[in-house]
C-alpha cells in the first residue's frame, strides 16, 4: 500500500475562508434585521429605510463579499511581486 498525503491548494482553502465570511455576513444581518430596537436606519442623511430580515441579510452578504474581495485582491497584486515564489 502506497502512502499518499492528501493536500489542499492555497485557492481552494481562501474560496473556503470567503464562503464562509459570506454566510456569516448573511446571518449576522438576518439577526441583526430582526432585532426590533432598530427602527429606521440613514444612509448619508439621504436614504432612510427600515431594515428587514432579508434586507439586512442581503446587506450583510453583500458587504462581506465586498470586504474580502477587497482583501483578496490586495493578496493577488501583492502575490505578483513576491521574489520567493515557489
Amino acid at each position: 500500500m502506497g502512502d499518499t498525503v492528501r493536500t489542499l491548494s492555497g485557492k481552494r482553502i481562501f474560496g473556503l475562508v470567503i464562503l464562509v465570511g459570506i454566510a456569516v455576513g448573511a446571518g449576522l444581518g438576518l439577526i441583526i434585521g430582526t432585532s426590533s430596537k432598530i427602527q429606521h436606519i440613514s444612509v448619508l442623511d439621504i436614504v432612510l429605510f427600515h431594515p428587514t430580515p432579508p434586507g439586512m441579510a442581503l446587506y450583510g452578504a453583500t458587504a462581506a463579499t465586498i470586504g474580502l474581495g477587497v482583501i483578496l485582491g490586495i493578496v493577488l497584486v501583492l502575490s505578483r511581486f513576491d521574489e520567493s515564489k515557489v
